[in-house]
């Protein structure tokens, strides 16, 4: 009996890992249309637009052994597909571990460019935002800013949800 539990929640850990990110949206304004809708992630999948159904754009795997998450192109998880990897916040290209390797850097709500945290670098930063509409108060709304900026004329996107590194960084590379 013992081992029979252990092996079930062994099994629902893996579970677990594979299809534990929460759900997060894109928005192009912070209007929140739902058919307006970009991107989002369910279950480890980016899809294009609003529907369970849409293209899926990555798929995203998490491996708690080497605490980095894997981005695969389309709906797959083989090792040839890998588009991404995000370990420690930064986004590398392919399955690459070397620095050259590394396109942005996530941290204190801001992306920078290359291995950098270099105020001159920052390409994108995220700012939590106050619901102008209704909707679901629980999930927090995050602006993401071009630069530095805090003008709304430089928001180019509003994600609802709370996202992880791997989540924005896969949203933003869906978008274009």
């Amino acid at each position: 009996m013992i081992l029979r539990t252990a092996i079930f929640l062994g099994w629902l850990s893996l579970v677990q890992t594979a299809f534990g990110q929460g759900r997060v949206h894109m928005y192009p304004d912070d209007q929140l249309v739902w058919r307006d809708m970009v991107a989002h992630v369910d279950n480890g999948m980016v899809r294009m637009g609003y529907s369970w159904n849409g293209d899926v754009a990555f798929t995203m795997l998490h491996d708690d052994m080497w605490d980095e998450t894997r981005i695969f192109q389309g709906r797959s998880t083989s090792s040839l597909d890998v588009a991404y990897a995000v370990r420690d916040g930064k986004l590398y290209l392919g399955d690459s571990s070397f620095s050259s390797g590394i396109l942005y850097t996530f941290e204190d709500r801001q992306i920078f460019v290359g291995d950098s945290t270099f105020p001159m670098d920052v390409a994108y930063t995220l700012r939590e935002e106050t619901r102008r509409f209704g909707g679901n108060d629980d999930a927090p709304l995050w602006g993401i800013y071009k630069g530095d900026s805090r003008s709304w004329s430089d928001r180019i996107a509003v994600l609802e949800g709370a996202p992880d590194a791997a989540a924005v960084f896969a949203l933003l590379s869906a978008a274009g």
